[in-house]
């Protein structure tokens, strides 16, 4: 099974992490690597390399909260120092994104993961003005 590393700023990728155990109960070969204040880069390297060595299987998806922030340029750095194992990083990621990770994993091949993860991260963002019509209140079913 492709294995997943959640990394950003404080306690984003643990907090992600989170949420995704409630709606879809706690995901096998996953983990979080939060980038607290008072680290290093070189404690967060540190950390990142463990979670991407300690995962199973070979194929993992790193996934960060911001395009050239420390945890995307340090997994950016270090995915191909590590051997045996094959590694893409993204940077962006919501509960949509993440939803589709560990979703999409079993089915998908690793070359496609990574563009279905962006798109769901993409089509997550929504603008509740427009999903209403004129006049009327948008209509949801029962939440996750």
């Amino acid at each position: 099974m492709i294995g997943i590393v959640v990394t950003g700023h404080g306690h984003f990728p643990s907090g992600l992490l989170s949420a995704i155990e409630l709606v879809a109960g706690k995901p096998e070969n996953v983990a979080a690597v939060d980038f607290e204040g008072g680290q290093s880069q070189a404690d967060l390297q540190t950390a990142l390399d463990a979670a991407i060595r300690g995962l199973e299987g070979d194929e993992v998806l790193v996934l960060a909260d911001l395009v050239g922030g420390t945890p995307f340029n340090t997994a950016s750095t270090i995915r191909e120092q590590i051997p045996g194992k094959q590694v893409k990083v993204l940077a962006g990621i919501n509960m949509a994104g993440m939803v589709e990770a560990v979703f999409s994993r079993a089915m998908a091949d690793f070359g496609q993961l990574a563009g279905m993860v962006a798109e769901a991260a993409h089509s997550g963002i929504v603008n509740l003005e427009n999903l209403e019509g004129p006049g009327e209140e948008p209509e949801f079913e029962d939440g996750l």
